[in-house]
């Protein structure tokens, strides 16, 4: 079967507008290609309506995934109730009586793992879902599903610009047998080779306040980027096939999922699985890739010091990039958890839709530094 999938996130308006008929057509054209594995989630704007509208003559053909534990107004919830009801509502919205794959896309810190546990394997038991997944959960969480429960699969990020969870977590799943599904494994469009330094996005677009596009982390990717052009040079591929093509051959990896939005993007991504790249070259790739994401945690430590060290920029989205950039670093380098952060980036983001007030963000910053200070006395990392 084709690993590679398909990802509706863009319908949510976070890379700007698209072209919704064109989009449709991309998506007929994917399953005539081969493709099965398509992934949504209930708070990706209407693309659960989208998909089941769009292929709902193509259903036994497909594997439809969708997500939940996110509420409409930016908060976690992951309690029994709130998980039968968000189902219901999905199957209503993708026209399908089931679903292949039900995903917990963010941890609740308030709700236990058994409640919500016990949600998922009733709705199994009705068959209303046939397997469920977890998504963007630390750790810990996720050592927490895998001994209650019995997740199928885990969503991870992987690509040849970030693979710091996959580092983390695959070994994970190849022991308890559970298969990985990688997101956003072009890099957010980072791989392609037309983002270049000081690219601008249109406004709305998430990736203007993406750490992946910000400081350091940016600078490292762009090298990466270099190399998949020049092996795509020699080969005679894109940078993208070449780098789908190292996704797609990682171990444990059971579904690869792409977003494309018109029919060109889907050609060129399907060509990946084509690509064949020598044994001497792919094993030179990895070692680049190992050894530019060794650096990735100083880079992203370098990056907190300055940002915290120096004064706010002027614009609201420079703002929110600088402190979205202090928060997952602060997560990722272990000097803090996402539960500590939670409600600071709650705070973030309803400044983000209707405050000018720099007191708040002053306020965020002042926490996030005293955080910062406080896992450096204690030695963390």
């Amino acid at each position: 079967m084709n690993k590679l999938g398909i990802g509706l996130y863009s319908l949510a308006g976070v890379y700007g507008k698209k072209d919704l008929k064109k989009f449709q057509h991309m998506l007929r054209q994917a399953v005539e290609a081969g493709i099965k594995y398509f992934d949504v989630a209930d708070q990706y704007g209407p693309a659960e309506e989208v998909l089941g509208e769009t292929l709902k003559n193509y259903r036994q053909e497909m594997i439809i995934s969708t997500k939940v534990g996110l509420t409409t107004d930016g908060g976690r919830d992951c309690s029994k109730k709130y998980l039968k009801k968000a189902c219901e509502q999905s199957l209503k919205k993708l026209q399908t009586d089931y679903l292949d794959i039900y995903q917990i896309h963010f941890d609740d810190p308030e709700t236990p793992v058994e409640e919500t546990l016990e949600a998922l394997e009733e709705l199994k038991i009705t068959g209303k879902i046939k397997e469920y997944s977890i998504g963007h959960l630390p750790v810990g969480r996720v050592l927490e599903y895998i001994k209650k429960g019995n997740p199928a699969y885990l969503m991870i990020e992987l690509s040849p610009v970030s693979f710091h969870q996959y580092n983390k977590l695959s070994s994970i799943c190849a022991k308890n047998r559970i298969g990985i599904i990688t997101m956003s494994s072009t890099g957010r469009g980072l791989i392609t080779g037309k983002i270049k330094p000081r690219h601008r996005f249109e406004a709305g677009d998430i990736r203007r306040i993406d750490p992946l596009f910000q400081r350091g982390l940016f600078q490292s990717a762009l090298k990466v980027v270099r190399r998949l052009e020049d092996l795509a040079a020699k080969y005679g591929n894109t940078p993208v096939q070449i780098g789908l093509n190292w996704v797609l051959n990682q171990p444990a990896v059971s579904f690869v999922l792409t977003g494309p939005s018109s029919v060109a993007h889907l050609a060129e991504n399907l060509g990946s699985s084509a690509v064949k790249i020598s044994a001497r070259d792919f094993t030179a790739l990895n070692s680049f890739l190992l050894d530019e994401e060794k650096s990735r945690e100083r880079i992203i430590e370098d990056d907190i010091n300055e940002i915290l060290a120096s004064k706010l920029p002027n614009e609201k989205t420079e703002i929110l990039a600088e402190l979205v950039y202090l928060l997952s670093g602060l997560v990722e380098t272990g000097k803090t958890s996402e539960k500590e952060i939670l409600p600071l980036f709650k705070q973030l983001m309803v400044w983000r839709k209707d405050s000018h007030d720099l007191t708040v963000i002053q306020g965020i910053k002042r926490e996030l530094n005293q955080l910062y200070r406080l896992s450096k006395k204690e030695g963390k990392r």
